[in-house]
């Protein structure tokens, strides 16, 4: 069983959690119930340290995603999905936020020549020696669109010394459909060791992982309006690795919630890849979830089971997150205004790789 901080399940011994997950709720007894709770005094789990809280700029009333930048420490990338329509092709101004680690506001990009659909996911890539962004049009809330996007941008050399819109093109895109037809998806990474786009489906049980290769984005087309650049990109199908396993509530308030809310604070809205290539973390609306890649593992082994997990300050609109530069610290972002839109986190200490361990760069791309 995976270790796990602030985690119900893993207070118990590896046969037993197993057997109390898969039975209904009216089974268990009231007198565990409130000892599990507090209601019969101290409660028998950790609860996880308190996150830092910090607010992001009142522009950003609908973060959707997040990615450290791999050019500039102190910078963090953000952006809202369609705030105006969800899931249609009506123009918005697609913009990506450039903000400290406390929500400072440093710099915006306009993506030129681009439609905004439902932005989901961002991530810094480094292609080439060339520091840049990806940015996923992936939302999908009706399952009613045949294929999605992946834009990808650079990044500036040096932000403005004043904050300030600066308007860019993407470089490339990576229009792509999965195989067995349309799917929600709002969590992505870029797995640099097998240079490909890992993307995670949200309304499945269980989601699913694929993969895109890198070598797969087109040049982005210099001339025609936005919906002719994109319709003249081919379209690439994903490659299945696998469906991704224990994304169970974390502790006995989600638990005891789960027959009302279903498994709605489980689907996943975020992931996050250490800067090794060796740690997935996997946010939902009331949990993290941390997934090891070890040394000759494919990722269809790695995301079977958890390493760690611990709960999240509240059940909320969690939807983007990040590594820090060294892993050992994640930031996570939600949807809406005021304090607490942005959180500093430290990693469970079960979850973090040992130093001087073999890193995933000598595996494959799966």
């Amino acid at each position: 069983m995976p270790e796990c901080v602030g985690a119900f399940p893993c207070l118990l011994t590896p046969s037993l959690t197993m057997a109390l997950i898969e039975r209904d709720s009216h089974r268990w007894p009231l007198g565990l119930l409130l000892l599990l709770t507090g209601g019969a005094g101290t409660p028998l789990w950790a609860a996880p340290p308190a996150p830092a809280e910090h607010e992001l700029p009142s522009a950003i009333d609908e973060a959707s995603g997040l990615a450290q930048s791999g050019q500039h420490a102190a910078l963090l990338w953000t952006h809202n999905d369609n705030i105006n329509d969800p899931g249609s092709m009506q123009r918005v101004t697609p913009l990506v936020h450039g903000i400290d680690h406390e929500g400072r506001w440093l710099l915006s990009l306009e993506l030129d020549g681009v439609t905004q659909r439902d932005w989901e996911a961002i991530e810094s890539v480094q292609i080439d020696g060339s520091h840049g962004l990806v940015v996923a049009d992936t939302g999908d809330n009706r399952d009613s669109w045949p294929d999605y996007v992946l834009w990808f941008i650079d990044e500036p050399g040096d932000p403005p010394p004043s904050a300030k819109t600066l308007t860019t093109t993407p470089t490339h895109l990576l229009r792509f459909s999965y195989p067995d037809g349309p799917a929600d998806t709002e969590a992505m990474v870029v797995d640099p060791h097998g240079s490909q786009v890992l993307v995670l489906t949200k309304r499945e049980d269980p989601p699913r992982l694929f993969a895109l290769p890198l070598s797969a984005r087109q040049p982005f087309p210099d001339e025609g309006s936005p919906r002719e650049r994109l319709a003249s990109a081919e379209v690439r199908e994903a490659r299945l690795l696998g469906p991704m396993g224990g994304l169970v509530p974390t502790d006995p308030i989600n638990w005891l919630l789960s027959p009302l809310t279903g498994r709605q604070t489980s689907l996943p809205t975020g992931m996050a890849l250490s800067p090794d290539g060796r740690l997935l973390a996997v946010l939902t609306y009331s949990s993290l979830y941390f997934f090891r890649r070890d040394a000759g593992e494919r990722w269809s082994e790695a995301i079977r089971r958890p390493v760690a997990s611990r709960s999240l300050p509240r059940i909320d609109q969690w939807e983007g997150i990040a590594f820090g530069r060294d892993a050992s610290q994640l930031y996570i972002v939600r949807e809406g205004t005021g304090p607490g839109t942005l959180l500093h986190l430290e990693v469970p200490e079960a979850a973090r790789v040992k130093h001087g361990s073999q890193t995933a760069k000598a595996r494959g791309p799966d």
